[in-house]
């Protein structure tokens, strides 16, 4: 059994390891006292976050206010890398 900010450290980590395959890059922040997000930097320079959060049970991701499912992680990727390009 793992703990919730391990499961959500393994999304993350397995996210931005596909994103690097689009190829896009990604920043992972995992402060001592808070939960990992991912960020991606985006065209206009902000960084926006990714989250992962269970919901029915499942992992999901969570981008620009929009729940993406977690598997496969290439299909994300690939979306939110164009999102950030536009």
């Amino acid at each position: 059994m793992t703990s919730p900010s391990e499961g959500r450290f393994r999304v993350l980590a397995g996210l931005a390891w596909e994103m690097r395959a689009v190829p896009a890059s990604t920043l992972l922040v995992f402060p001592y006292y808070a939960e990992p997000v991912l960020f991606v930097p985006c065209r206009d320079g902000h960084n926006e976050p990714v989250l992962a959060v269970v919901r029915d049970g499942r992992w999901r991701l969570v981008w620009r206010a929009h729940v993406l499912d977690d598997a496969p992680l290439m299909h994300a990727a690939r979306l939110i890398a164009a999102e950030a390009a536009a």
